[in-house]
């Protein structure tokens, strides 16, 4: 039997994203400014322009 879809609104499940982010970078397992300097060699890999 297929598991049920979480009901949440979007207001709910952003509630529960930032509050997950919080408790991540609270324990120290989630450094925003290198998750941003990754997401940016991403991007940057993704539309073919050299990384810094």
């Amino acid at each position: 039997m297929p598991k049920k879809k979480n009901q949440e609104t979007q207001a709910e499940q952003s509630e529960r994203f930032r509050k997950t982010a919080r408790d991540l970078i609270d324990a120290g397992e989630l450094n925003p400014i290198a998750a941003d300097r990754v997401m940016e060699k991403i991007l940057k890999t993704r539309r073919n322009v050299p990384p810094d």
